[in-house]
């Protein structure tokens, strides 16, 4: 007779991961609109209804069998690769050099669990998107390089540098950064490969809001530093410029054997990613742009309405981004903690990341500046009374 074990079944520690941090904050803005707030719609990314060419490619492929394509259908491989060589001047392989993913925070943690061992270490300019959760899992540990306010949030080079170990063994990147919106320059992130190169390290870079740039400035992809050091990954998603957060897709660029080793890995995970948003992808990739160029063309507007707004309602004027759909707020003017913060703003309906959730000071909160001019008003009105309410 099978005798039962005394010890009781339980999940390892290593399950215990923290709640990211937008998801946090969603859960926070829930239990105020549970108490009556109403909380405005602020969104980072464009919310557009697809067009006529998009809802046909999405019909036509429900009747399709799905070809299950591990790498991605060659068609959205293609039409990647067309756009890299139109907009940056780059030849890349789509046959040997792309992978498809669900979206780039699946594509950033398949490249980190396979390109870092554990003892790893990963050097990361802050503040930052939600990366260390995707580094922990692959066993390493992210070695925060803090960027200062009063340099315009800018990567600090020498604290990188400063940063590298025996251990170092990739930095890892956001550009345009995501919470700041600094864009780094051309010379900024020739730096960064050239330090890779110096000390054999692996660059990572989420460019994920690539096609958000303002004020004359240009996105520089690191791939167009490749000459300097190969040994270059780019991790992007569709859901930004091309409104597609709806379908999940995104894609990894890399040399050759890291796409191979990649390519394996998500073999079994996720076999593929489903063929319906994959044809929405390639219609939006190959169709007409107007839709999408319209809304991207208000942005830089948005952002200067916001900003001014900050600006106005009582705040410390916040650094103007130079990319991306968000900015970091200095909200030390509405209490003395993160909590305090939090409060005066969600009883105002404003629901933004704790600075603290993506490496950012304490005393500041991620603000996104994709939703309505109406809404954004609303935001601004807002920001002006929790200031109030804390003078009174």
């Amino acid at each position: 007779m099978q005798r039962r074990s005394s010890n009781p079944w339980a999940l390892p520690a290593a399950s215990d991961f923290p709640a990211l941090g937008a998801m946090s904050t969603r859960a926070r803005a829930e239990r105020s609109a549970r108490d009556g707030v109403r909380i405005l719609p602020l969104v980072g990314a464009p919310v557009l209804p697809m067009p006529e060419h998009v809802r046909r490619a999405v019909a036509e492929a429900m009747d399709q069998p799905d070809p299950r394509d591990t790498r991605g259908l060659p068609e959205l491989r293609a039409a990647i690769a067309a756009e890299l060589e139109r907009e940056h001047g780059l030849r890349v392989d789509p046959e040997r050099r792309l992978l498809i993913t669900h979206g780039a925070m699946q594509g950033l943690s398949l490249v980190l669990r396979t390109v870092l061992a554990p003892g790893d270490e990963v050097i990361v300019p802050t503040p930052t998107y939600f990366f260390d959760g995707a580094v922990r899992e692959a066993g390493a540990t992210p070695v925060h390089v803090p960027s200062r306010e009063s340099d315009g949030w800018a990567i600090d080079l020498a604290g990188l540098e400063a940063a590298v170990t025996s251990r170092s063994r990739a930095v890892l990147l956001c550009n345009p950064n995501n919470p700041t919106g600094h864009l780094p320059d051309a010379a900024t992130l020739a730096a960064v490969v050239d330090l890779a190169a110096r000390h054999g390290l692996l660059v990572v870079s989420d460019d994920s809001w690539q096609h958000f740039a303002y004020d004359g400035r240009r996105y520089h992809p690191v791939e167009a530093f490749a000459d300097r050091w190969p040994h270059l990954v780019t991790v992007t998603s569709l859901s930004k410029y091309y409104a597609l957060a709806s379908w999940r897709l995104g894609y990894v660029l890399a040399p050759p054997p890291v796409i191979d080793a990649l390519h394996r890995r998500f073999e079994w995970e996720a076999v593929c990613c489903g063929v319906v948003p994959q044809r929405a992808a390639v219609a939006t990739l190959n169709g007409p742009r107007d839709w999408l160029d319209r809304a991207l063309s208000a942005y830089q507007a948005k952002r200067d309405l916001v900003c001014d707004g900050i600006a106005a309602s009582g705040l410390t004027p916040p650094v103007r981004p130079t990319g991306g759909a968000f900015l970091l707020a200095d909200c030390s003017r509405l209490g003395g903690t993160p909590d305090a913060i939090d409060h005066a703003l969600l009883r105002n309906g404003i629901a933004t990341v704790r600075g603290a959730d993506m490496h950012a000071p304490a005393t500041h909160v991620r603000i996104t500046y994709g939703a309505d001019e109406r809404t954004l008003g609303e935001l601004i009105d807002g920001l002006a009374r929790a200031y109030r309410g804390q003078k009174a």
